[in-house]
């Protein structure tokens, strides 16, 4: 469950500590005030930063905290509009000179912005930030391997525990982006709630997690390495509950290439090879916030925009990591906004064609999909200190996955096998993104789909 209120938990301050101290090398300032600014042209209200030691003109990237919540915020140089020579005579493009608010203020008060301090100030050097780099941000979270949920959410599961799946069906669980098994599904056994228990006892412990890394690798990548953590001969079969970008790498996991194709992702090749053996056939499948067509805010136009809205529920959220999401902002900064992960679930993208122009092992009969149609305005998320632009995406949508992007051209879902936390029609403001797991409507269509 989201748990900002006022500053960041302990857990959240060590991720945040973390990721400070990665970024050491790259800071050019640290704790500094912001003061409201508004601009002479465009006559926005907005802030600047104090100009006065000469590092911080080489900024390209800066974290801000709000001093109530803790909430953690994203500006880049993009984000600061025609630039304000007053305030930087020495440096008139400063990119730093003048940060429009977008998602940094309480709404358009210039009060409430000066609520925002800036954390610390980078200077990321282009390329700096390699993917063995981002590798090691992620292990910080998490190892990658297969998690047995019958020892908690922190083992690896042992050879003799795979074994003993041997021709066994078998539960797996596949959290999203920024995530790990724990923080995508630990609401099912936390705050007294049962569902993880009983299906323990359905699948006489055989409940796996899949932990991954979501940024350093694609979702046909982890899909390759899920089946190799899976043993030759294991011949599972699987029931499958997954979550955000969980859902590309289950569609990846379970694509099937008709005769003669050549999909331009050519792992998925690979991956219907290395299935053989080790999953047998696929039954009940449950997609919960998929981004099953991707998500507009990984689109290349609005990187910036998906940064900020992954920071604001990582800030509060034990369901993303902090340090991840900001290790990526540093590496779309370094890398010139491209990440082949990132664009691997942007809408359009050449994973998501080739998944929808092939076949797949899901059937409609055993499919299942929870989405939210989720109204900022009407929740507690206002209290966190983020003005979210209403048009921040276009379509309807959950904060990151659109309502309608659940959708798999391979067959047609079944007009019952739906859980909707609002419509388009009725939106509603409790359930967003990375809040579906703890809201007990979720647990017991886990129940009745799974047990």
């Amino acid at each position: 469950m989201y748990t900002l209120n006022t500053g960041l938990t302990s857990a959240k301050k060590t991720e945040l500590a973390r990721a400070l101290t990665d970024a050491a090398p790259e800071i050019v300032g640290t704790n500094l005030a912001l003061k409201a600014q508004i601009h002479p042209l465009t006559m926005e209200h907005g802030l600047s930063l104090p100009v006065s030691a000469p590092p911080i003109s080489q900024a390209n990237l800066t974290i801000l905290q709000h001093q109530d919540s803790g909430c953690i915020q994203f500006a880049f140089p993009v984000q600061s509009g025609q630039p304000v020579p007053q305030l930087t005579p020495q440096t008139p493009d400063f990119a730093f000179g003048f940060i429009r608010p977008r998602q940094l203020a309480d709404g358009v008060d210039p009060g409430g912005m000066l609520r925002w301090n800036v954390k610390a100030a980078l200077n990321v050097l282009k390329d700096s930030v390699t993917l063995k780099v981002v590798e090691a941000i992620e292990a910080h979270a998490k190892p990658e391997g297969l998690i047995s949920i019958a020892d908690g959410y922190q083992k690896l599961a042992t050879p003799e525990q795979l074994a003993q799946a041997q021709n066994r069906r078998v539960l797996l669980f596949v959290h999203g982006i920024f995530s790990s098994t724990e923080g995508a599904f630990n609401d099912l056994s936390g705050n007294g709630a049962t569902t993880m228990a009983q299906l323990l006892g359905h699948y006489d412990k055989r409940v796996f997690g899949y932990d991954h890394w979501t940024v350093a690798k694609t979702p046909q990548q982890n899909a390759i390495d899920l089946l190799n953590a899976i043993p030759s001969g294991a011949n599972w079969d699987v029931d499958i509950v997954c979550h955000s970008r969980g859902g590309l790498v289950v569609r990846s996991l379970l694509s099937v290439l008709e005769a003669g194709a050549q999909p331009v992702t050519k792992e998925l090749q690979e991956i219907a090879t290395l299935r053989q053996g080790r999953i047998r056939s696929v039954g009940t499948a449950i997609f919960v916030a998929a981004a099953n067509q991707g998500s507009q805010l990984a689109d290349p136009d609005d990187i910036r925009n998906f940064l900020n809205v992954a920071a604001m529920l990582a800030s509060g959220s034990a369901g993303m990591a902090l340090d991840v999401v900001i290790g990526l902002a540093k590496f779309v900064v370094s890398a010139g906004f491209a990440l082949p992960s990132v664009e691997a679930l942007a809408t359009g993208s050449q994973l998501i064609a080739d998944l929808n122009a092939g076949g797949t092992l899901l059937k409609a009969e055993l499919s299942y999909f929870a989405h939210a149609d989720f109204d900022y305005g009407k929740s507690t998320l206002k209290n966190v200190g983020v003005f979210l632009d209403k048009y921040l995406m276009k379509v309807d949508n959950d904060l990151v996955v659109p309502y309608d992007g659940l959708a798999m051209p391979e067959f047609a879902p079944l007009d019952n096998h739906w859980l909707n936390f609002g419509t388009p029609s009725a939106k509603q403001g409790t359930v967003w993104h990375t809040e579906f797991f703890g809201q007990e409507q979720t647990q017991t269509f886990l129940r009745n789909c799974l047990l």
